[in-house]
């Protein structure tokens, strides 16, 4: 019998190996095309137009991604209206009476994450962050739309291993299958280990075992 321990670094830490160095994209990572298709089904990866950009999205590796690439509609933490066009902050939250970030005109909502938590894009850089409803407060999330993509492709994938284990690797080891995840975004994603801030959105939701997102 393999322990445990073996076979979360033998099915998680590979996973790091899909995307490669964003030559071809001028994003962050390139990532195997149909990824997310054979991931999520295609009829549930969303696809975008020019239509659904708003006019301050103006970062062109992100509209192409957006428009080839696509983000999958429900990626267990994340969720998009696959039949809305992609407002900005701004209009999002318009007639609300909450405080916004600055340029709120800028920041293109993706998406939504559990616990009151809006995914947004800069429409210039193509930074992807996080806007706490509760706190409104913006965090960084991922370097940019590529590593978002592979974020909620990791952690779909996981939960698809440890489903077929009947669960043995989260109710066994979680803590190990969450150091080994956040290991493994970091090694494609550093925004969770470089970033000035003291929280990071995807490494606290990992490690929360009593939530067990994983």
């Amino acid at each position: 019998e393999v322990p445990t321990f073996w076979k979360i670094a033998a099915l998680i830490r590979p996973l790091a190996l899909v995307a490669g160095p964003g030559t071809a994209s001028g994003l962050a990572v390139d990532l195997p095309p149909r990824l997310l298709d054979q991931e999520f089904g295609r009829s549930h990866v969303v696809r975008f137009e020019d239509i659904d950009f708003p006019s301050t999205l103006t970062h062109a590796p992100t509209r192409r991604f957006l428009a080839e690439t696509g983000l999958p509609e429900d990626g267990v933490l994340f969720h998009t209206d696959p039949d809305a066009p992609l407002p900005t902050l701004a209009e999002h939250r318009a007639g609300q009476l909450v405080a916004l970030p600055p340029r709120a005109e800028h920041l293109i909502v993706l998406g939504h994450l559990i616990e009151d938590n809006t995914l947004v894009v800069d429409g210039e850089t193509g930074a992807v962050l996080n806007w706490s409803e509760r706190e409104a407060t913006l965090h960084p999330l991922n370097t940019d739309i590529s590593t978002l993509a592979f974020t909620l492709w990791l952690l779909h994938r996981e939960r698809q291993i440890d489903e077929s284990l009947a669960h043995e690797l989260t109710n066994t080891l979680y803590v190990q299958v969450a150091k080994t995840m956040v290991r493994a975004l970091s090694t494609i994603d550093p925004t969770g280990t470089t970033t000035d801030a003291d929280w990071h959105y995807w490494t606290e939701l990992f490690q929360d075992e009593v939530g067990g997102v994983l």
